[in-house]
C-alpha cells in the first residue's frame, strides 16, 4: 500500500472511462460484501501495482454506486434532502464492519448519490467512528437547519 491517499476522482473517472471493462464494472456491483471484491480482477485493475487492503476493497465496493460531482453537498446532507429514515441513517453509524459498509452502500443506490469524490473518497478511505460521525452530523445539520427550520 502506497503512503498517499490514491486520488479518488481519477479512479472515479478512470472506472466510468470507456477503457475500464463492462465486465469489470459488473464484478464490482455483484459484490455482496467489500470482502467479496478481494477476489476480483476489477479490484487489481482499479489499483494497478498494488497490494490491496481493506481501505481499497472499501472504495471499490462503494465506487459503482456513487456518482462523481465537483462541489457536491456532502453525502448526509442528501441523505437529509432525500428524507431518508433516520433510523437507516443511524443504522449505519452504528453498525460493525463489513454490515455498516453493506448498510452505507444501500443508502447510496437508495437516494442514487452523486458526491465529491475528492471528500467523499477520503471519508471512506478512513472509514471509522470519526467518519461515521461527520455522516451523522452532516444529516442533522441539514435536516434540522435554521434556514428550512426545525421538522
Amino acid at each position: 500500500m502506497t503512503a498517499e491517499l490514491p486520488d479518488f476522482v481519477a479512479l472515479k473517472m478512470h472506472y466510468d472511462d470507456e477503457s475500464f471493462p463492462t465486465g469489470a464494472r459488473a464484478e464490482l456491483r455483484r459484490a455482496a460484501e467489500p470482502d467479496d471484491v478481494a477476489l476480483t480482477p476489477a479490484l487489481y485493475r482499479l489499483f494497478p501495482g498494488e497490494r490491496p487492503s481493506d481501505r481499497h476493497l472499501r472504495v471499490a465496493y462503494l465506487l459503482p454506486y456513487a456518482k462523481h460531482a465537483a462541489k457536491a453537498k456532502s453525502l448526509g446532507a442528501q441523505l437529509a434532502e432525500a428524507k431518508v429514515a433516520e433510523a437507516r441513517v443511524l443504522q449505519v453509524a452504528r453498525a460493525h464492519e463489513p454490515l455498516d459498509v453493506v448498510q452505507l452502500r444501500r443508502l447510496l443506490m437508495q437516494v442514487e448519490a452523486a458526491v465529491d469524490w475528492s471528500a467523499f473518497g477520503p471519508m471512506v478511505w478512513f472509514w471509522n467512528e470519526r467518519a461515521k460521525r461527520q455522516l451523522i452530523e452532516d444529516f442533522y445539520i441539514a435536516r434540522f437547519s435554521p434556514v428550512t427550520g426545525a421538522k
